[in-house]
């Protein structure tokens, strides 16, 4: 009880500090590998309080280090940086400065929580039994994300176990919520160009008509759910783009589909990858046509360590009451955070951020999102007392 209070009480010390620093972020926002001014106030910030500092990490990532007072685990702590390529409608009085830039999905607040996180633990260094290890990522926006080259660059070298949060717009600011397993889908983009041969609209039995072929490829690529994937799983395929012809009387000679496919589990995934191939290339031998088939393998699914989530979950139950928790619900959506799971275990868990009565209602990717500030609160409370028991835990999976 006497951690709680003490951590709540420095969350309080440094809330106003961590909403300026939210504040500058969100006014300027840089995209996937272009956080450099991002960069360079996470660092200073850092460094200020005492903390390690590693630049230049996956080009322009942070990773921060701070050591207590005896030797144990050590424990990660990931804020991803960079902003979406959205023209902001929120009016606020921060709003971005960067034309077409937009913190849309939140990492303003995620990397704000992160600093203040570290300012709280710099204070209880010495009351930490182990190391903290903070990183600040680039690119998570963006296939094939920053995470990798984080990981490539030594990120997780020595790391025992990993926390990450995400903001959601469909819970209230001061709740936080875990989901044990699979929470979030894999996320690969299908680019198809369905080939035929040109002729005049009048007379189609001259040419082989790829617009045709195409509504039969992209109606036949919908039973890999409802023909191919268990009921009780989850899966998703959406052709997003579809690009042929240029006048209402020519059969065109190609059409490219563009396309996204999620799964929530790894052999699924694969089995769709060569479904979506086989059914494609079938189509197209029957009218006549060929086909070109590219599937560029995004995010892998996000799982989360059952042990780490449930650990997580009563520590923030401890901090802020069951009334405060949540169960996150499994969404189709994609996040490289995956990529650190699979190499350490961990959970990645969900920040309330609504408001009802301040209109704060926007879901992320949205040009009218913002957060309930008090969630910032909330955040570097929870990541802050979360590490400290994690470090006071001697077991790992």
């Amino acid at each position: 009880m006497e951690l709680q209070k003490k951590i709540k009480k420095l969350a309080d010390k440094y809330f106003d500090e961590v909403v300026k620093l939210r504040r500058t972020i969100h006014a300027n926002p840089e995209l996937a590998f272009e956080e450099l001014e991002t960069a360079k106030l996470v660092a200073d910030t850092l460094e200020k309080n005492g903390i390690t500092v590693q630049r230049g990490v996956a080009r322009t990532g942070i990773v921060g280090t701070l050591k207590g007072k005896s030797k144990g685990k050590v424990v990660a702590l990931r804020s991803d940086m960079d902003a979406l390529p959205i023209l902001e409608a929120t009016g606020l009085p921060f709003a971005s400065k960067n034309k077409g830039k937009m913190h849309a999905c939140g990492h303003d607040a995620h990397t704000a929580i992160g600093l203040g996180t570290a300012m709280i633990l710099s204070e209880l260094r010495d009351e930490l039994h182990g190391e903290v290890r903070f990183l600040f990522q680039p690119s998570e926006e963006r296939n094939p994300g920053g995470a990798p080259f984080m990981i490539k660059d030594g990120a997780l070298d020595g790391v025992d176990e990993i926390y990450g949060l995400h903001v959601i717009a469909q819970h209230d600011a001061g709740t936080v919520g875990f989901c044990e397993g699979e929470m979030m889908a894999s996320a690969d983009e299908l680019y198809i160009t369905i080939k035929g041969k040109s002729g005049h609209g009048a007379r189609p039995h001259f040419a082989i008509d790829p617009v045709v072929t195409s509504a039969q490829v992209i109606l036949a690529l919908q039973t890999l759910i409802s023909r191919n994937l268990d009921p009780f799983k989850q899966g998703v395929i959406t052709i997003g783009s579809v690009h042929g012809g240029f006048a209402p009387n020519i059969i065109p000679e190609d059409v490219k589909l563009v396309g996204t496919l999620r799964s929530m589990t790894k052999e699924w995934r694969e089995f769709a990858h060569k479904r979506v191939k086989e059914i494609t290339e079938g189509i197209c031998a029957a009218a006549g046509a060929t086909c070109e088939v590219l599937i560029d393998k995004g995010y892998p699914v996000l799982r989360n360590a059952p042990e780490k989530t449930i650990f997580a979950e009563e520590c923030a139950r401890e901090l802020f009451g069951s009334e405060c928790v949540f169960q996150a619900e499994r969404l189709m959506g994609a996040e490289d955070f995956a990529y650190y799971l699979e190499k350490v275990p961990g959970t990645f868990y969900r920040l309330g951020i609504r408001n009802q009565k301040q209109g704060i209602t926007a879901d992320i990717h949205n040009d009218h999102f913002t957060i309930d500030e008090e969630a910032l609160k909330t955040g570097i409370a929870m990541q802050a007392y979360l590490v400290t028991k994690a470090l006071e835990k001697k077991s790992t999976l």
